[in-house]
């Protein structure tokens, strides 16, 4: 049953009350606004649904310290926009971390040496990616060496953003069999 309440009225009905049906008439009013400001800072629609749940969770708990300086809808768009921004700052850090990973993990590997160039580990990196199969190595190219977003190679390939994510690892899973049998 919607209500007439404004966004401010119900949320000072739901601090003081704790009545799920103002908090719920809030999540109805902006649930699709939210879900589209995360697709557009996240780039993935997958991502995209988590964070917005992770976004209702925190307004869930933050509500109380809502001060109606600005309007509610506001604070909510403030809200989603510095959480999608911390969520993308890590998981770059992570894609990061993982590359550096990966770099110094080729620097042991190559002559046994930790001054292996970069034109050592490219070439190092083609040769392991020559011998994929043509699909896991053109999907590996797309996404990180062409930087294509997970769901325009999901919209490319015609599947699903889940059934990238599985070729993805597929593909990484193979290339590392393949890293680790030349080093044998």
């Amino acid at each position: 049953m919607k209500n007439n309440f404004t966004d401010e009225e119900l949320v000072r009905r739901f601090v003081q009350s704790q009545e799920p049906t103002d908090f719920a008439e809030l999540y109805c009013r902006y649930n699709r606004k939210v879900y589209q400001s995360c697709i557009r800072y996240l780039e993935d629609i997958t991502e995209a649904q988590d964070q917005t749940q992770e976004v209702f969770v925190k307004v869930f708990r933050r509500l109380g310290g809502f001060r109606q300086e600005a309007s509610f809808s506001t604070w909510l768009y403030t809200l989603t926009r510095n959480h999608c921004f911390t969520v993308r700052q890590q998981r770059d850090l992570r894609r990061h971390t993982l590359f550096c990973d990966a770099d110094l993990h080729e620097n042991h590997h190559l002559q046994g040496s930790d001054s292996a160039s970069l034109d050592d580990r490219w070439h190092h990196a083609e040769q392991t990616l020559n011998q994929l199969p043509g699909r896991d190595e053109r999907i590996l190219r797309e996404r990180y060496l062409g930087g294509k977003d997970i769901g325009v190679l999901a919209d490319e390939h015609q599947v699903s953003v889940s059934a990238i994510k599985m070729r993805l690892k597929r593909a990484r899973d193979q290339a590392q069999r393949i890293h680790q049998q030349r080093d044998l």
